[in-house]
């Protein structure tokens, strides 16, 4: 493993919620509800020209295939219509696979999904055109076999999304005011541009900076952040206003993309 493969892991450790946190807790605080992920054809034209979608279409035959890692609820990837013939969607949830199918069959693209987790569940997947990989990065802590597994199976290019900063840092003012506890504040991106350099990739970047995913504190954002902040619907309030007051800022997204190997 490379000094750089070795910080991200350390640094990702650091976001361990605490034991007595997470015991004390009414619910498990990690998963994604599907409702908050699921694909939304029409909101969909803000993302049409983010770096990421871009560099996958270039890349991208007419009727190619892609590998969707980490799918959700298929943003990624069904923003690739008309263009791919056929999408794998690989994830942990059956829930998420369940409505990244739905979404498919709305959006009237082939799509098969397979339950597992990357890259164990590569080994079920075979070769695409193209690989992506949208917003999960910070959920590996070994990032050189996940990497190394995303450019076995692309053909020709794999296209990562990541924000600049842990997905979890815009809550980190929640947890210092409801928890008095001091969130960390790496890895961000630029640590795992520096894993896959020292992997030997040669690696193409760029970034934006867009809105936040949630502009509106609703019902179903504020239980997202009460799951992830280990807290009962009794803080809701609190929850809501802290939300108004540090949730809602743009953040810096950035685009990977490299070579595939796959033949």
């Amino acid at each position: 493993m490379t000094q750089p493969s070795l910080r991200w892991r350390e640094a990702l450790g650091q976001w361990a919620i605490p034991e007595a946190i997470v015991e004390a807790a009414p619910e498990r605080p990690w998963g994604f509800p599907p409702e908050l992920f699921r694909w939304k054809p029409n909101e969909d034209r803000n993302s049409e020209m983010r770096p990421s979608r871009l560099r996958a279409l270039e890349a991208l035959p007419p009727g190619g295939s892609v590998i969707d890692v980490g799918v959700g609820g298929g943003a990624s990837s069904l923003g690739l219509v008309p263009r791919v013939g056929l999408i794998t969607g690989v994830d942990e949830s059956d829930n998420m696979l369940r409505s990244f199918e739905e979404a498919a069959r709305a959006a009237g693209v082939a799509a098969r999904a397979v339950q597992g987790r990357w890259p164990e569940a590569a080994d079920q997947v075979g070769p695409a055109d193209v690989v992506v990989c949208h917003h999960v990065f910070y959920n590996v802590g070994d990032l050189e076999p996940f990497a190394a597994a995303l450019t076995d199976h692309a053909r020709l290019r794999v296209v990562v999304e990541l924000t600049q900063h842990h997905p979890q840092s815009p809550l980190n003012a929640l947890w210092k005011a409801l928890h008095g506890l001091d969130r960390p504040t790496a890895p961000t991106a630029d640590d795992a541009w520096a894993v896959l350099g020292a992997m030997g990739l040669e690696v193409h970047r760029t970034e934006i900076e867009v809105p936040p995913r949630w502009r509106e504190v609703t019902p179903e954002v504020v239980a997202f952040a009460r799951r992830r902040l280990c807290l009962g619907a009794d803080r809701d309030h609190e929850i809501a206003v802290l939300l108004e007051e540090h949730g809602a800022q743009p953040q810096r997204v950035v685009a990977l993309w490299w070579d595939g190997t796959a033949h």
